[in-house]
């Protein structure tokens, strides 16, 4: 198995001690799941199979239920699997960075991969495996921070700090190997084989800042959604 970041401990033995800490409320707990499950409740529709991958404890369950028929998922930490098998989730143990996924081709009607691109080695083949175990027409709802968000791009211009896009610390960098834009997610998921995404915004973040609702309207969504979003929420359909 491989080394992570450069030291002696595996991927997987880095994962089960920051899952073990999580459980005892000793590591941080990285970027908010609530706000990103809020925009994935938007997205998801219902299905008769999803997967989703790097699920972590299965806080996806709380929005899938109801939506989706079963719902499967893979982790390379065993602690975390436990957890989620305890909360519904159909799950197994898998190394993301050890090529295909443990699942046959076309198993899924959809997939999400949530804050998980970010730590793999090849997000390339990742997107890959994805595109593979969805059915036609299946769709992927993936998210990653945006290192183009305005407080990332100010903290390197004018810091000239390269910008943490997590507050987890407990490797450097909360773990993340690669850093995303829109049009960067857009390229690897056509080159995976899928559609051009459509990028959302989470609309719950209005109801909490009217000053966030007066910008959106200003500026646009789109515009809105590239530069004052820390997060990027992308669908896209496979072709």
């Amino acid at each position: 198995m491989a080394r992570a970041l450069g030291t002696g401990t595996t991927t997987k033995e880095l994962y089960e001690r920051y899952w073990q800490e999580r459980r005892r409320g000793v590591s941080d707990a990285g970027l908010g799941p609530d706000e990103i499950l809020e925009g994935v409740e938007s997205a998801l529709d219902r299905a008769e199979r999803l997967v989703d991958v790097g699920c972590g404890v299965g806080n996806l369950i709380g929005v899938a239920r109801g939506r989706c028929q079963t719902v499967h998922g893979c982790d390379v930490s065993e602690v975390a699997v436990v957890e989620a098998c305890g909360r519904g989730v159909i799950g197994v143990c898998a190394d993301l960075n050890t090529g295909a996924l443990p699942y046959r081709s076309g198993a899924f009607d959809r997939a999400t991969c949530l804050e998980v691109i970010e730590h793999v080695v090849d997000p390339l083949q990742l997107l890959r495996e994805l595109h593979r175990v969805l059915r036609p027409a299946g769709r992927l709802i993936l998210t990653t921070p945006n290192i183009r968000y305005f407080r990332n791009v100010a903290r390197l211009v004018w810091r000239g700090e390269f910008p943490h896009t997590t507050t987890d610390t407990f490797v450097w960098g909360g773990g993340h190997l690669h850093y995303f834009t829109r049009r960067d997610l857009a390229g690897l998921l056509v080159s995976a084989g899928f559609e051009p995404p459509r990028f959302l915004i989470n609309a719950r973040q209005f109801e909490r800042s009217w000053k966030r609702r007066v910008l959106a309207r200003l500026i646009g969504s789109e515009r809105f959604g590239e530069w004052m979003c820390g997060g990027i929420l992308a669908v896209a359909r496979k072709s």
